[in-house]
């Protein structure tokens, strides 16, 4: 009991400063870094509208961090609740769902130029809720599984097409810049993962965790624009692989 209380006080205590620590039984903290190696967010326009954002988009130069709360039982199994932050940018499809780009509108004293250009954001918050099974609990190095359920939000931007207002001689007007297709939206959705990984042991407390999460959130909705900036739904899943490190004790 002795034991259970001062790794919970000890995990309580260094959560923020990017420490955990971990008992054998009983209540545990961790913390975790990694990055995204793979993935994509399947991203379809709904049909029949022109210059919409075509192909997939896929994450790229994205990082995360994740802290977690578990509970270990004697059985092997561990339950544990975790938050994860993602960030990064997404590799933009070149595909342009009609007829190419726009053509150009041309009016007395403006022209509004249309032209290729990729842009593009990604943020994910995940909330889940693991279930783990540790094998091996009397070696140093302890392999495990698991699988999750939570919710994810999905922040994400994409575009493959920019428009700029021009003055009658084909000066650019001040702020007149803007996305041509495409979207610009955050949707929640129900994510589903499975775990991989190894344990090692550094000390009695205290464990080094390297992972591996497949995680998957399906039907989700993007709000985005058209070329005369009306209103276009996208319907999306998203899908990732990542590797982490952390310590959990």
């Amino acid at each position: 009991m002795k034991k259970t209380l001062m790794c919970a006080t000890a995990a309580a205590a260094l959560a923020g400063t990017g420490f955990v620590a971990q008992a054998d039984d009983g209540w545990y903290g961790r913390v975790d870094f990694g990055g995204v190696a793979d993935g994509k967010l399947d991203h379809d326009a709904e049909p029949g509208i022109p210059f919409t954002l075509g192909g997939d988009s896929e994450p790229d130069d994205a990082y995360l961090g994740s802290i977690g709360l578990g509970y270990g039982f004697d059985t092997g199994f561990r339950l544990e609740s975790a938050l994860t932050y993602k960030e990064g940018i997404l590799v933009v499809s070149d595909g342009i769902n009609g007829f190419g780009i726009p053509a150009d509108i041309i009016a007395p004293t403006e022209r509004v130029v249309y032209s290729r250009h990729k842009d593009s954001d990604l943020q994910n918050w995940d909330l889940m809720v693991n279930l783990l099974y540790d094998f091996n609990r009397d070696g140093t190095f302890q392999p495990y599984v698991g699988a999750g359920v939570g919710a994810t939000q999905v922040n994400a931007s994409a575009r493959n097409i920019a428009a700029v207002v021009t003055d009658g001689v084909g000066n650019p007007v001040a702020g007149s810049v803007f996305g041509a297709n495409g979207f610009s939206d955050s949707e929640t959705g129900l994510a589903v993962q499975a775990l991989a990984g190894i344990g090692y042991n550094l000390t009695e407390k205290l464990t080094l965790d390297a992972g591996y999460r497949l995680m998957s959130v399906q039907d989700l909705s993007f709000t985005g624009v058209n070329e005369f900036g009306s209103a276009v739904s996208y319907d999306a899943d998203y899908q990732d692989h990542s590797f982490t490190l952390g310590l959990r004790c």
